[in-house]
């Protein structure tokens, strides 16, 4: 498994290597402007890319055109003119550069499915490469030096063509890698907010229960259709013994007095 830093390092990486391909060099530093933030300020960007407005608007038009970036306009009050905010399309991005790469796998196949065919005759001082009809046409003499023309080494050229394919599908797994935890990352917030809406319609729920009891209670004794909840007798029976016991006391208190007053009228006729 790889750790945060790596996964951020490949990450950049491939934001970069994407960016340069369609906008230019120019375009790398854009990458950490925008990445992780939303709607970034045009004019703050330029400033730290040490960049005109119209040379960072034409690389984020190149960028916008292939749906790497995406951007909101709001007019300034004080200025009048309109400001563009602009957010970085990572998925796109990373799906992008998959098919620059995917392209280039296929290019590559063409040539070796070429080289199993076709013979290929070189310059022996790398001037030139020319197909077997081509160099037929030259007399197997180089166009450049005029030195004699030899057979290209098909089996080096090969290997050579592999290696080169096999990094290319290396690359396309650990971009596909990174495509997977972007996946998972909106799946873990999708099944977020279905959690949250669950709980808040139980706590609706719960909460019309509550409502509904209270009514039944208000209403009891209006009709037949008023039902009186087993939880709302309970509290009323301990709430008529607590009424009890107080009436009683009150009783024997008074009870109490009357006799002493009695006693006290007694002595004093005496």
């Amino acid at each position: 498994m790889k750790s945060a830093k790596e996964f951020k390092i490949e990450e950049d990486e491939a934001l970069k290597e994407i960016f340069v391909k369609i906008a230019g060099k120019g375009a790398a530093i854009i990458v950490s402007m925008l990445k992780g933030k939303n709607d970034v300020d045009e004019f703050k960007m330029a400033n730290k890319a040490q960049m005109t407005i119209n040379e960072l608007r034409n690389i984020l038009y190149k960028l916008h055109h292939n749906n790497l970036v995406s951007f909101i306009r709001k007019k300034d009050k004080k200025k009048g003119w309109f400001i563009y905010y602009w957010t970085l399309n990572k998925e796109k991005a990373i799906q992008l550069l998959i098919e620059h790469y995917a392209s280039e796998l296929k290019e590559q196949e063409d040539i070796l499915d070429n080289l199993t065919k076709k013979n290929y005759f070189v310059c022996p001082r790398g001037h030139v490469e020319l197909s077997e009809e081509s160099a037929l046409e030259q007399n197997f003499e180089c166009t450049e030096c005029g030195e004699l023309l030899v057979l290209k080494d098909k089996e080096a050229e090969k290997k050579r063509i592999n290696r080169f394919m096999e990094k290319i599908k290396a690359k396309i797994n650990r971009l596909k890698e990174i495509l997977e935890k972007y996946e998972s990352k909106k799946l873990k917030v999708v099944e977020g907010e279905e959690k949250a809406k669950k709980q808040g319609k139980k706590a609706k729920a719960k909460q019309k229960t509550k409502i509904k009891s209270k009514k039944e209670i208000k209403g009891r004794g209006k009709g037949p259709k008023r039902r009186i909840s087993k939880a709302w007798f309970k509290k009323l029976r301990k709430r008529l013994k607590v009424k009890a016991k107080k009436i009683y006391k009150t009783k024997i208190k008074k009870s109490k007095l009357k006799k002493r007053q009695k006693k006290i009228k007694t002595r004093k006729r005496r």
